[in-house]
C-alpha cells in the first residue's frame, strides 16, 4: 500500500512558496485532488496528515462518503509529556520546513484554544506504547470493516 506524507509535499514545496499558509493550502488542493483520483480508481492510500481542529476531519470524512470512498482515521497521541517534550527537543536540532513547533510550551500554547475530541469511529494510538503494538493496532483497523471497531 503507497504511503504519502503531507509533510514531505510541505517540506519539497519550501524552496518555491514561502509563506506557511500558502504552502499548506498547496499541500492539501493536492490531496483532496490525490484523494479524488484514489477513490475513483478504487484503490486505497494512507495519507499521513493532520488537521487542527475535528470539523476540518468530519468535513473531510463527508466529502470521502461523498465521494463514494471510505475514510477510516488513526489519531496519535502521547500521553507522557516527558517523551513528548524530549522528541520536540530532538527535532529542534535539525527541524524540517514543516516542524514549526519545537518545544512543548509552544505546541500547548497553539493546541490551547482548539477544540478537539475523539471521533467516534477513529482509532486512538497512543505513541508511547510499542512500535509492534501500534503497528499490529492500526494494521487490524484498517482491515476492519466500516463498522466501528474497538481495539
Amino acid at each position: 500500500m503507497v504511503v504519502l506524507h503531507k509533510d514531505d509535499l510541505y517540506d519539497a514545496s519550501a524552496c518555491v512558496v514561502q509563506e506557511h499558509s500558502s504552502r499548506n493550502k498547496l499541500c492539501f488542493d493536492f490531496l483532496f485532488r490525490l484523494l479524488q483520483t484514489v477513490i475513483d480508481s478504487d484503490a486505497s492510500i494512507i495519507l499521513d496528515f493532520g488537521f487542527n481542529n475535528n470539523d476540518d476531519v468530519l468535513g473531510l470524512d463527508q466529502w470521502v462518503k461523498e465521494k463514494g470512498g471510505e475514510l477510516k482515521i488513526i489519531h496519535c497521541i502521547c500521553s507522557d509529556e516527558t517523551i513528548w517534550s524530549k522528541r520536540l527537543v530532538e527535532r529542534s536540532e535539525n527541524p524540517l520546513p514543516n516542524q514549526l513547533i519545537t518545544n512543548l510550551s509552544d505546541l500547548n500554547e497553539y493546541y490551547r484554544n482548539l477544540p478537539t475530541f475523539f471521533l467516534e469511529n477513529e482509532l486512538v494510538l497512543d505513541t508511547v506504547n510499542e512500535l509492534e503494538s501500534l503497528i499490529d493496532q492500526a494494521e487490524k483497523f484498517i482491515l476492519a470493516g466500516p463498522e466501528r471497531m474497538n481495539i
